[in-house]
């Protein structure tokens, strides 16, 4: 049985349990088919301020450094930090302080793979444990990075620096391989996305919309605080179609358990994506899947598989009302999820992804 050490900067919390459900499923993912995994999850000494800002730094308070998630051990050790991109090379090197932390906590449970999911600023806390032990080190990319840290020149630098010593980058969406084929040869870009993490159960099949009733039910699928999500642009939009004789509601995603969130997705007549980037993104799938429909901006892989007519090309209220009204148009048979977004070709891939090593 191959031991996976997983090194995160999100990872659901008690109090924040949206925060990085993609990472909590792929875990899951690999312990079903019989991998012996750990998670790291560090987490940043910020002002008690912060947490009532910032949805991310929401649920840190009075947390236990272990703790067991649905049978799973995660250490949160915490470290100093500057936010965003700020002195970049100092916050990696102050989040490294952690990996002794780490090797106590590990004892003689030795991984025989370090994946590290996002880079900064915990790229040298995942590069010096694979290291020290001679095993494997992989990084995932889920968005952050590659949309917006590696545009500064020391972070860019940062990776250049090491990628010797890294097996392999993983990206969620293929417009990222480009990045990561910069940095690292070819061969060991690999495009791995996050996959639905829904029982079937809760599927639902996308019904034909009344067009004459004028009447629809909006999910704005983020927490409006994250600027990155565009919260300005839903509501304008909205704004935009109540102009034009729409009768709406409306609602959005907070830090809701993922039954909340599911309800929500089972509620919604349409998912309205506004975000200015994205990863993946899952949501869009995951609305899919639960029987919503989705338009969203231009972001993502979300041009890659979405119905072309539900996808903006502009981030403007006007742009998305003319793909809401030609989106709910769509016969219903023309809303699917490509299959390798499914759980089992995500799962062999990961496979494939630490066999090649």
């Amino acid at each position: 049985m191959q031991k996976i050490l997983i090194i995160s900067n999100v990872f659901p919390l008690d109090k924040n349990p949206s925060r990085g459900c993609y990472i909590l499923a792929q875990v899951k993912l690999l312990i079903s088919a019989g991998y012996d995994v750990k998670v790291v999850n560090p987490l940043p000494f910020v002002p008690p301020f912060f947490q009532k800002l910032n949805e991310k730094f929401q649920g840190l308070k009075n947390l236990k450094k272990h703790k067991t998630i649905e049978n799973i051990d995660v250490f949160h050790p915490r470290y100093l930090c500057f936010p965003g991109t700020m002195f970049p090379n100092i916050n990696q090197k102050l989040a490294k302080r952690i990996t002794s932390r780490i090797y106590k906590w590990i004892e003689d449970w030795n991984p025989d793979i370090v994946h590290l999911h996002s880079i900064h600023p915990l790229l040298k806390v995942g590069e010096t444990i694979a290291k020290k032990l001679d095993v494997p080190f992989f990084i995932t990319v889920h968005g952050w990075d590659f949309d917006v840290g590696i545009n500064n020149k020391k972070i860019y630098n940062s990776i250049v620096k090491i990628s010797s010593n890294i097996s392999g980058i993983c990206v969620v969406n293929n417009n990222h391989l480009d990045i990561a084929r910069r940095i690292i040869k070819e061969q060991q870009s690999h495009y791995i996305p996050c996959h639905v993490d829904i029982k079937l159960k809760y599927h639902r099949t996308i019904d034909k919309f009344d067009l004459k009733n004028k009447k629809i039910k909006l999910l704005f699928p983020a927490n409006p605080s994250r600027s990155e999500k565009n919260y300005s642009l839903f509501l304008n939009t909205v704004k935009e179609l109540e102009k034009k004789g729409w009768e709406i509601e409306k609602d959005y995603l907070k830090n809701d358990s993922r039954k909340k969130t599911i309800q929500k997705f089972h509620w919604a007549d349409l998912v309205l994506l506004t975000s200015k980037r994205e990863g993946g993104p899952l949501v869009t799938k995951e609305a899919i899947f639960c029987g919503s429909r989705v338009v969203s901006t231009p972001v993502g892989d979300s041009s890659l598989w979405l119905p072309s007519n539900s996808v903006s090309q502009d981030f403007t209220s006007k742009a998305l009302v003319k793909s809401i009204e030609s989106a709910l148009r769509n016969d219903v048979d023309e809303w699917n999820i490509p299959k390798h977004f499914e759980a089992g070709n995500v799962l062999k891939k990961l496979i494939e992804l630490y066999q090649i090593n």
